[in-house]
């Protein structure tokens, strides 16, 4: 083993052991929290909390919208860690750093995990507002946390043919139906970033299969996948990508509130994502339930 894999198992172990000190037994569920979306972790009743950057080996998000927290605390009676906030390439995160406190948690013994995200529309017929599951994904980042001599306990050759979990999705649209929520399964790309997509670009990744764009979770999902995590990915659509109207004809920016011509920006994606806010919350607080008592 190199020294390079050898000092990750060893900083890993370290925030291992740091979570068991910390919190005991770990749960069995894990979910991450995206963009504007984490507010879901004020759920957790007889809750303790920690910054992110507190952990051995791990860091704190600088991107707003993300708390860099780590929740751990009871959801209808069930324990769960729900992790506020995420680490991204394009803030100068190595892929091994961004999936780090993932690894950890599923080292320390989480075995399902809720990767949530907010993404663009790469085509009209998927609206901003909308609710989806991931059903694949397309990792455009040009780089892999699964580089390395290091196996972190898994394969050298992960198989992906049932990334997101198929069984976990079908319960969730189950989930979905009774609380009168469609989501469709849809197909996310993930992007290095930070900037948003061009025209071009967003025809190129519709042209390629891919419904939705984002600047995350493809790292997280491979690597945990890797170590043999049960997955589920859920997507909160917050913008038409560039290009995209709701007519479906090429042209400017088409915004959520139907002014063309209007610019992409952060402060949207956060907006869109406190407009969903109940439904998600509500989304999220049934299928966790529906998950731990299946």
């Amino acid at each position: 083993m190199s020294t390079e894999a050898s000092t990750q198992m060893t900083e890993l172990k370290k925030a291992v052991h740091f979570l068991d000190e910390r919190f005991g037994a770990a749960p069995k569920l894990a979910a991450v929290l995206g963009s504007g979306l984490g507010s879901f972790s004020e759920e957790l009743q007889s809750a303790e909390s920690l910054s992110l950057e507190s952990i051995p080996g791990a860091n704190r998000s600088s991107v707003e919208g993300h708390r860099g927290e780590l929740v751990v605390g009871h959801l209808e009676g069930h324990r769960i860690a729900v992790q506020s906030g995420r680490l991204h390439g394009f803030e100068g995160h190595a892929p091994n750093q961004v999936v780090f406190s993932l690894r950890a948690l599923k080292l320390w013994g989480v075995k399902k995990f809720i990767l949530t995200n907010a993404t663009g529309a790469t085509h009209s017929k998927v609206a901003p507002g909308a609710l989806a599951l991931l059903k694949d994904h397309i990792n455009f980042t040009g780089d892999n946390p699964l580089v390395g001599k290091e196996l972190y306990g898994g394969p050298r050759f992960p198989d992906m043919s049932d990334l997101y979990s198929k069984s976990w999705r079908e319960l969730a649209k189950k989930v979905g139906k009774r609380l009168n929520l469609e989501l469709p399964e849809l197909v996310y790309i993930g992007v290095y970033g930070p900037n948003f997509e061009t025209a071009s670009e967003i025809k190129a990744f519709h042209q390629w299969g891919a419904d939705i764009v984002g600047m995350s979770t493809v790292w997280e999902a491979l690597a945990l996948k890797q170590m043999g995590a049960e997955l589920l990915g859920l997507s909160c659509v917050c913008n038409y990508g560039t290009g995209v109207s709701p007519q479906g004809t090429e042209g400017s920016i088409f915004s959520p509130q139907g002014t063309e011509g209007s610019i992409l920006s952060h402060e949207e994606v956060l907006a869109t994502g406190l407009k969903v806010e109940t439904d998600f919350r509500r989304l999220l607080r049934e299928l966790i339930r529906e998950t731990l008592l299946a």
